[in-house]
């Protein structure tokens, strides 16, 4: 019996112990369940933000390619205008070549009839000495030959020479649109290089939003180097010219000194001011301090490419040079490391006046705003540098009126 009330008790402890099991794995159940729900919603959010993200980062990636592409097509302009030189460089070269030839020849004829006291008589012997009729007809023949062989070359000569001005026209014409075209692009990737800074720290900051922890503190760093480098090379979009800048001070003041005056004379000034920077840009003083090792090495290998032909975007031999481009392998074979673009490398180095300028020391240019051309000073008021008529040494005289100032590599 007592035996019966002990498996009795067993069977109660069992079935007390499933319902407390059931029970409580409901409670479980019940815990558990709305924290997987808030999970989902939560890893949702996350994959809709980065979809947003995502999307934004691949605007900024969409603005900066249409931005190279219009540099782009402007480059295969630029490309096609140097083609269309240099075809009319050989042109030029050609007609040349077939003047001084033909020239020669009318030389020779001319000294030849000159030894004859009369040229006409000369002819007319020829065809009065004739043997029989036949042999008149074949010299009256030979003799008109002649005549109109002189008067073929001197025609030709006459329509080479006005073909030659003409042609000497289209290159003058070629170039300067080729210098414009030019002055374009730099310009233009002074304008890109500032968008990329600035589209790089907005794509930083978005993907922070979606980052780790761990990655959020780094993408953080980043974003704000990204953002100093784009407020330094929007600040030199300001960058004018130091001779345009000076003039237009110097322009402030003659309407200041001259507002008591009539609208004539102000007229007057005016044409004056503008006479004076016509001429200013040749009267930067400009010092020649000597170079340093490394800037002697540097200028050697810059003038091992003299020469070349420009090619934008260039760095290297293989590619051939931009402006920025020539500066920095050249300085790279010397063991000094430089940025890429003018604008960088303007950033990079230390300012100094044009007084102080020595050799190796680098030169920069702006055409309105910011920094869009670099060369390498020799001194005597001269530079090595690339531009559209290829690798030159040249004077500063012409450049000065883009002039923003030297930098000196630290």
């Amino acid at each position: 019996m007592k035996g019966k009330n002990n498996v009795g008790k067993r069977n109660k402890w069992r079935k007390s112990m499933v319902l407390a099991l059931t029970l409580a794995g409901g409670l479980l159940f019940n815990t558990v369940q709305p924290t997987v729900v808030h999970a989902e919603e939560t890893s949702q959010q996350m994959i809709d933000k980065k979809a947003k993200v995502d999307k934004e980062v691949k605007k900024l990636h969409e603005e900066l390619a249409k931005l190279q592409k219009e540099i782009d097509e402007k480059v295969k302009v630029f490309n096609k205008v140097q083609a269309d030189i240099k075809e009319v460089d050989a042109n030029i070269v050609d007609t040349k070549k077939r003047i001084e030839q033909r020239s020669t020849i009318l030389s020779d004829r001319m000294a030849a009839y000159q030894a004859q006291d009369n040229t006409v008589g000369t002819y007319l012997n020829a065809v009065l000495e004739a043997r029989s009729l036949a042999d008149l007809m074949d010299r009256v023949v030979a003799v008109k030959t002649l005549m109109d062989a002189d008067q073929e070359l001197v025609d030709q000569q006459e329509a080479d020479k006005a073909n030659l001005e003409k042609q000497k026209t289209t290159l003058d014409e070629k170039q300067k649109e080729l210098q414009k075209q030019f002055q374009e692009l730099q310009q233009k990737e002074s304008e890109m290089e500032v968008k990329k800074a600035e589209n790089e720290a907005k794509s930083l900051a978005l993907k922070a939003q979606i980052a780790t922890k761990q990655d959020e503190e780094r993408l953080e760093a980043e974003r704000k180097a990204a953002e100093e480098e784009a407020a330094r090379l929007r600040a030199l979009q300001a960058t004018t010219p130091v001779v345009q800048a000076t003039n237009s001070n110097d322009n402030n003041n003659n309407s200041n000194d001259n507002n008591n005056n009539s609208n004539d004379n102000n007229s007057n000034a005016n044409s004056s001011s503008k006479a004076n920077d016509v001429k200013s840009p040749q009267n930067v003083v400009v010092g020649s301090g000597s170079g340093t090792a490394s800037s002697g090495d540097a200028i050697s290998t810059a003038k091992q490419f003299l020469g070349r032909s420009y090619v934008w975007g260039g760095s290297n031999p293989s590619t051939g040079f931009d402006c920025s481009g020539l500066v920095q392998w050249s300085y790279k074979q010397a063991g000094v490391s430089l940025p890429r673009t003018a604008s960088q490398q303007y950033l990079a180095t230390q300012r100094i006046s044009a007084s102080e300028a020595r050799v190796g020391d680098l030169v920069f240019f702006s055409y309105g705003s910011g920094v869009a051309h670099v060369g390498i000073y020799l001194g005597n008021n001269t530079m090595i540098d690339a531009q559209n008529k290829g690798v030159v040494i040249e004077s500063l005289d012409w450049w000065n009126q883009y002039l923003v100032g030297f930098g000196r590599i630290q």
